[in-house]
């Protein structure tokens, strides 16, 4: 992933929304300039100023440099209409409107990383997911809940490798992220996710 800024129109985008709406997404606050938003992402808190265009993290790695996906992630997570709280319905990829047809090929959701560093190593996953925030689900050999948004669970599930299996792992969403997201920003959410639990 480059680190680009994202397009002149999600700029635009966000800078003619009402603070109010935008203010008053989950995990999102004016900032103390009166022109800008902190937002909370898994365990860490990003300045999104709309006048200068410019993202950085405030805690608590301010020097992690930020992948334009990241960053067009974050501006779409402020403009879009608010989904409303988690449903308590848990659904994969699959079972979104147009999911069969979307999620194959190269928009398969991007676990790779995870089977490879923690296809044998279920504690270590925990461990690195409460580290970004995640808490256990019962799924899988071990389920762990991540929260990239407040209201925007996604729940990745490990199947560890055995003499029959090789290791996989599959994510689960809550049925409200239909509400929050499209399919291509669903997308980009796993693979952001993904790229931040792996990159330890």
């Amino acid at each position: 992933m480059g680190c680009a800024s994202p397009n002149l129109f999600h700029w635009e985008d966000l800078a003619s929304q009402p603070v109010e709406k935008v203010s008053g997404q989950p995990g999102v606050k004016s900032a103390t300039d009166g022109r800008s938003y902190d937002v909370q992402f898994l365990n860490a808190v990003y300045r999104v100023d709309p006048i200068n265009r410019q993202i950085v993290e405030l805690s608590p790695n301010p020097l992690r440099p930020l992948s334009e996906e990241f960053q067009i992630l974050l501006i779409r997570y402020l403009v879009a209409n608010n989904g409303g709280p988690v449903t308590g319905q848990e659904i994969s990829e699959k079972d979104l409107p147009g999911g069969v047809t979307f999620f194959q090929g190269p928009h398969a959701l991007y676990v790779e990383p995870i089977v490879k560093l923690f296809g044998s190593a279920p504690d270590e996953f925990e461990k690195r997911a409460r580290e970004l925030g995640g808490v256990p689900a019962t799924y899988g050999d071990r389920g762990m809940k991540f929260f990239p948004f407040p209201e925007i669970p996604v729940t990745y599930v490990l199947w560890t490798e055995d003499n029959e299996f090789p290791a996989s792992v599959n994510v689960m969403f809550d049925k409200s992220i239909e509400r929050w997201f499209s399919l291509d920003m669903i997308f980009l959410l796993t693979l952001i996710v993904t790229v931040r639990i792996a990159n330890q």
